[in-house]
């Protein structure tokens, strides 16, 4: 992720943390500079941006997690993601809220979702390669997802209910990834 990409995402997140996704334009987050180098385009660039930011920062918190069995490594690449959200839960959440109104802005959203599912995987060393893979990916996303609405009404210090949301989402892929071996 270039520095420019790494700040407008950061920018968009300060100014969710004031106005709604809704009333949020493109003129409030880019510059004159920023518009000619024409990187977001869209609303749904800044939101696909945003994403692309969360992965680069899961990649640096994660590059020294302890190798461990599949599920530990899955939570723990997980919750790293539940604390970056954390760090900007007021923006996230009002995001979230924005696109529950407009399942066609999630629908564009979803290549960057599941390219955000791959490098959770990858991280975890999860294998969703193939078409086992494939269904695994679909499991992990719907865990993330699950968890997600978890995350969103756990107003714990410690993350505590979405900790207890995803090690229980987990144990149930876990008991249904049996059958895909």
């Amino acid at each position: 992720m270039i520095d420019l990409e790494k700040k407008i995402a950061e920018d968009t997140l300060k100014k969710l943390h004031k106005k709604s996704w809704d009333k949020l334009t493109l003129d409030d987050v880019l510059d004159k500079k920023n518009k000619k180098q024409k990187i977001i385009n869209t609303k749904n660039d800044l939101l696909t941006n945003i994403n692309k930011y969360v992965d680069n920062l899961l990649i640096e918190k994660t590059k020294n997690i302890d190798s461990s069995s599949t599920k530990d490594m899955l939570f723990e690449v997980l919750m790293a993601r539940f604390d970056i959200l954390q760090e900007n839960r007021i923006s996230f959440i009002k995001m979230f809220e924005a696109l529950k109104k407009s399942p066609k802005k999630i629908l564009k959203l979803f290549p960057s979702l599941l390219e955000s599912m791959i490098v959770t995987a990858e991280l975890a060393k999860f294998n969703v390669n193939g078409v086992k893979g494939a269904i695994r990916l679909k499991g992990l996303f719907l865990v993330y997802l699950i968890t997600f609405y978890s995350w969103i009404d756990d107003h714990t210090f410690s993350l505590e209910k979405t900790m207890n949301a995803l090690d229980k989402n987990l144990d149930q892929v876990e008991k249904f990834s049996k059958y895909l071996k």
